[in-house]
């Protein structure tokens, strides 16, 4: 049970971390909106893909990946919904 929690964890930084990058690129363009839009877009396609291979892992009995790659894509969905609400609304 430990190591599996330290995978979502783990998970969960490593995700935050990528969506930091990712944010911080596109608000330093000059049509921050735009990009914003084509970043939100580029993060569902692929926590859409991520959580389809954490499925698929934890098909295969694999639980410690599952959790990291269940847990990598949480953290950049909520808070690009968050942006999102803050730039368009």
């Amino acid at each position: 049970m430990r190591p599996t929690l330290i995978a979502g964890i783990g998970g969960l930084v490593v995700g935050h971390i990528l969506w930091l990058i990712g944010i911080s690129l596109a608000t330093n363009s000059e049509d921050v909106s735009f990009w914003v839009l084509i970043l939100s877009a580029v993060i569902a396609v692929i926590a859409a893909a991520v959580g389809y291979l954490a499925w698929r892992t934890y098909q295969r009995k694999n639980k410690i990946w599952a959790a990291f790659l269940g847990c990598v894509p949480v953290s950049p969905v909520i808070f690009t919904l968050i942006v999102l609400g803050v730039t368009y609304l």
